[in-house]
C-alpha cells in the first residue's frame, strides 16, 4: 500500500486523517462516511459515493491503512476505471449501464454473469469513445464532419474538465479550420478531447512523445494562443495543466511567500527574537568564560611593570588560576557576565536579522554582502549600550585575584569586591568609561561576523539545499568567529586598558587616542594583539555555541506563522499538490463516467452536523 507513494506523501495522507478522523473502533481513530466526504470531496466534487470503494471490509468506517490505500488508488493513472468498476461491482448486470453506447460491448456482457477488471478497463475505454463519436455525430447533422466551436465547449464539458472561462475554451476558437469558418474537424475534436482527459501525459511528454502529433499541435496553439503555433515555452504549457486542474480544485495552490506581520505581531515577533538570543547567549557565554578570564589577565599583563611578569602565556595563566584560586577562579564574574550577556546577545542577533530583513530581496531571498555588513555593523553598535558596564564589572572581578596575589606581605590591605560595590564604585559615568574602544570593538567584529557566518552555511556547508544539523551550524559559526575575533584584538587591548584600575607605577590612559599612543611606544606593534589567540578560543566558540542555539531554538520553538522551508522540501510540496490534484481529476472523470452513463450510486448521504 505504502510503497506505492513517496513516504513524504504517505506521511500527508496520515496527517489528514488523523485531522478529519471522528471516531474510534477497535482502540484505533477511524473516519465516519461525513468524515471521509469531508476530507475528500472539494465544493464541486462529491466523491462521498465512493466511501463503499474505500471500506473495503464492510466496516463502516474507515482505518488510517484504508484511506490511504484508496488514495493511493486515486492516484494511479487508471483510477477512473478503476473506482467506476469497484463502486458498480464486478456483476455485469451492474456494469451494462457503464457500456450501454457499445453495443458490442452489451452484447458481450449480456451471457456473462462477471467480467474481470482488465476487460472492464478495454470495454470502459471502447464505450467512452463511442460516446464521444455520438456526440459529435449528433452534433454535426449535416454530416459534414466538422462542428461549431460553441457546440465543441458544450460537448468537450461532457468529457472532460473544462470551466467556460478558463484560457482554453477562449482559445477554442483558434483550432478552427480557418479564422473565417468557427468550426473544427472531427481529428482535431478527437485530439483535443484526448488531450484534456489526462493533463498528467501533457506533463509527462518531454518532448512530446506521449502525445500524437495532432495532440501536440493542439497544445502548442491553445498554450501559445497564436493559430498554427509549432512550440510553446513551459511556462504556458504548466498553464494549461493548472487549467485542467483548477475546475476539480478545491483551494488555490498554497502560497509559500510568508504573509507581512501587521505592527503589533512585528513587535511581538521581534521580542521573540530577543528571548530566543538571550537564552541562546547565555549558553554560550557560560561554555567559554573560563577562556575570557584568562584573555583578560592576559591583556592587562604590562610589559614594562615594576616586578615580574605573572603569565608567561595564556596556558601558563591557566594554570596559575587554578592553582592561586581553584577552579572557581576561572569563573569570577560569571554571574554579572550572564545578567548581561541576555540582552547583550539578545540585541545583536535582534537587531541584524531585523536589519537583514530590511535590505533582502523580498523576491529573490539575496542580500548584497554590503547589506550584510551594515546589518552586522549596526548589531554591533546596539549592543554596546550593554556591553560596556557588563564588560568593566566582569573586568574588574577577573583581575581581582591577582592583585589579591600582589598584596600578599605589602602594608596596603586590599579586600574583594563585589559586582555591586563595583557598580557603585563607578556610577552611571563610570560604567561606559572606554565605550568608545568597546564600539571600535563591536562594529567591525559584528560586520565581520554575521557576513561570515551566512556565506559558510551558505557557500560551504550548502544551507538551502539541505538542513543544516547541530555540527555544521557549530561549525561556521566557530570558523566565522576567528577572523572577527582576531583583527579586532587591538580594540579589545585598548577597551581593556582604559576599563582596569592601574596598579602602582603602571601607565595611565586618558582616552582612546592617548591608549593607542602609548601602548604602541612602550610595548610596540605587538602589544595591540595580546590575548589575541585566547581571544580567538574564546569568541570563536562562544559564538559558534550561542549561533546554534539560536537557530536550534528558532527550529523548535517556531514562531507562528514561519516557515523554515527548504527548496526541496518545497519541491516535495509542490509534487504532493500534484499528486492531489491528480487524485481529484481521476475521481472526477470516475464520478462523470458513472453519471454519463446513467448509472445510479445509491451513495451515503451524510448525515448534517
Amino acid at each position: 500500500m505504502s510503497s506505492q507513494l513517496p513516504a513524504g506523501d504517505v506521511a500527508r495522507l496520515a496527517e489528514i486523517f488523523d485531522l478529519y478522523a471522528d471516531t474510534v473502533s477497535d482502540g484505533a481513530k477511524c473516519m465516519s462516511p461525513a468524515a471521509f466526504a469531508r476530507a475528500t470531496s472539494p465544493p464541486v466534487l462529491d466523491t462521498s459515493a465512493f466511501f463503499a470503494v474505500a471500506d473495503t471490509e464492510a466496516r463502516g468506517v474507515l482505518t488510517k491503512d484504508d484511506f490511504i490505500r484508496f488514495q493511493t488508488l486515486l492516484r494511479d493513472a487508471d483510477a477512473a476505471a478503476k473506482l467506476s468498476f469497484s463502486a458498480a461491482e464486478p456483476e455485469t448486470a451492474s456494469l451494462r449501464a457503464l457500456v450501454s453506447a457499445d453495443p458490442a460491448a452489451s452484447s458481450y456482457l449480456k451471457d456473462r454473469p462477471k467480467i474481470s477488471y482488465a476487460e472492464f478497463a478495454q470495454l470502459i475505454d471502447a464505450s467512452r469513445a463511442a460516446r464521444i463519436r455520438h456526440a459529435f455525430v449528433a452534433a454535426d447533422p449535416q454530416g459534414s464532419g466538422t462542428i461549431h466551436i460553441d457546440q465543441l465547449l458544450v460537448i468537450a464539458r461532457q468529457f472532460v474538465p473544462l470551466e467556460p472561462t478558463s484560457p482554453i475554451s477562449q482559445r477554442l476558437a483558434l483550432l478552427s479550420e480557418s479564422p473565417d469558418s468557427q468550426r473544427i474537424g472531427y481529428p482535431t475534436f478527437l485530439a483535443l478531447i484526448s488531450l484534456l482527459s489526462d493533463p498528467s501525459r501533457i506533463r509527462q511528454s518531454a518532448p512530446a512523445t506521449s502525445l500524437s502529433p495532432l495532440e501536440t499541435d493542439v497544445l502548442n496553439t491553445l498554450a501559445s494562443g497564436e493559430r498554427g503555433a509549432e512550440s510553446a515555452t513551459p511556462e504556458s504549457i504548466s498553464n494549461i495543466i493548472d487549467t485542467c486542474y483548477s475546475a476539480l480544485q478545491p483551494v488555490p495552490q498554497a502560497e509559500h511567500k510568508p504573509k507581512p506581520r501587521t505592527g503589533l505581531m512585528e513587535v511581538i515577533f521581534q521580542a521573540y527574537n530577543f528571548a530566543i538570543g538571550a537564552v541562546a547567549g547565555g549558553i554560550g557565554a557560560a561554555v567559554v568564560y573560563p577562556i575570557d578570564l584568562v584573555k583578560t589577565r592576559m591583556q592587562n599583563q604590562r610589559a614594562a611593570v615594576v616586578g615580574e611578569m605573572l603569565y608567561k602565556n595564556s596556558i601558563d595563566c591557566f594554570r596559575k588560576v587554578i592553582r592561586n584560586e581553584g577552579i572557581l577562579g576561572l569563573y569570577r564574574g560569571l554571574g554579572p557576565q550572564l545578567v548581561g550577556v541576555a540582552p547583550e546577545k539578545a540585541i545583536k542577533l535582534t537587531v541584524n536579522d531585523f536589519v537583514r530583513s530590511r535590505f533582502t530581496n523580498k523576491q529573490t531571498g539575496e542580500i548584497a554582502v554590503a547589506g550584510e555588513m551594515l546589518a552586522g555593523a549596526m548589531a554591533g553598535a546596539s549592543q554596546v549600550v550593554f556591553t560596556n558596564p557588563l564588560e568593566i564589572v566582569k573586568i574588574r572581578l577577573q583581575i581581582q585575584g591577582e592583585m589579591l596575589k600582589e598584596a600578599v606581605g605589602s602594608t596596603k590591605a586590599i579586600s574583594r569586591s563585589g559586582a555591586i560595590t563595583i557598580i557603585k564604585e563607578l556610577g552611571l559615568v563610570g560604567l561606559y568609561k572606554g565605550a568608545s574602544a568597546c564600539l571600535l570593538r563591536d562594529v567591525p567584529f559584528s560586520a565581520i561576523y554575521f557576513t561570515c557566518y551566512s556565506h559558510l552555511k551558505k557557500d560551504v556547508f550548502r544551507e538551502g539545499e539541505r538542513q543544516l544539523g547541530m555540527l555544521d551550524l557549530l561549525l561556521a559559526g566557530a570558523i566565522a568567529g576567528m577572523p572577527a575575533a582576531y583583527l579586532t584584538t587591538p580594540a579589545d587591548v585598548i577597551k581593556t586598558r582604559l576599563q582596569v584600575v592601574a596598579k602602582q607605577g603602571e601607565t595611565v590612559y586618558t582616552g582612546l587616542t592617548d591608549a593607542a599612543r602609548k601602548i604602541y611606544k612602550e610595548e610596540g606593534f605587538k602589544a595591540f594583539f595580546k590575548g589575541g589567540p585566547a581571544r580567538i578560543f574564546r569568541s570563536s566558540p562562544q559564538f559558534g555555541a550561542t549561533l546554534m542555539c539560536y537557530e536550534l531554538f528558532h527550529r523548535m520553538v517556531p514562531f507562528p506563522g514561519e516557515s523554515h522551508e527548504l527548496p526541496q522540501e518545497r519541491a516535495a510540496h509542490q509534487s504532493r499538490e500534484l499528486s492531489s490534484q491528480t487524485a481529484l481529476f481521476h475521481a472526477g472523470n470516475a464520478l462523470r463516467l458513472l453519471h454519463d452513463s446513467g448509472y445510479k450510486f445509491g451513495a451515503f448521504v451524510p448525515p448534517s452536523k
